[in-house]
């Protein structure tokens, strides 16, 4: 079931980044290492009040979430003109839900619940993310900082 989430919601979501930040790192990925410091859970608590988050549960425990917020000093730092879009943070799913596509569809139902433009980075020499964003609308802008910018547009 996807959902609006809550201050009620905050452990969950943190609890979930953290795993995937430390299955990321397992892998060898440098990709959210910052989301292994307890600073992670200061973007949880700024996603939860001040943008939208959908979580995704299944039997009563969230197993994926996604942050649409305002921009943000990160977001600042990668743009040229942050304001007048929304940005799309932390996309996540746990591994016990691999193939499941939650992921997809969570990006699908936070595309479909937003009327502004959406814009996201990733680390531009992650493959699979910089051909997975495409699928869903988005237009590749460039590169800056080791990160590809992606929009869609209203």
């Amino acid at each position: 079931m996807f959902r609006f989430a809550t201050m009620e919601d905050f452990s969950a979501v943190d609890q979930l980044i953290l795993k995937k930040a430390k299955e990321f790192q397992v892998s060898g990925k440098s990709q959210w290492v910052k989301y292994l410091e307890p600073s992670r859970s200061d973007y949880v608590r700024h996603d939860l009040t001040n943008g939208t988050v959908f979580v995704y549960e299944r039997d009563q425990q969230v197993v994926g979430a996604v942050s649409l917020i305002p921009p943000t000093d990160w977001d600042h730092n990668l743009w040229d003109d942050p304001d007048g879009a929304v940005y799309l943070h932390r996309l996540v799913t746990d591994s016990s839900a691999k193939g499941e596509r939650i992921g997809e569809r969570l990006m699908q139902h936070a595309l479909a619940n937003t009327s502004s433009t959406i814009r996201l980075d990733c680390v531009a020499d992650n493959a699979f993310l910089n051909n997975y964003y495409p699928r869903f609308g988005f237009h590749y802008i460039g590169e800056r900082n080791g990160f590809s910018l992606f929009e869609k547009k209203a």
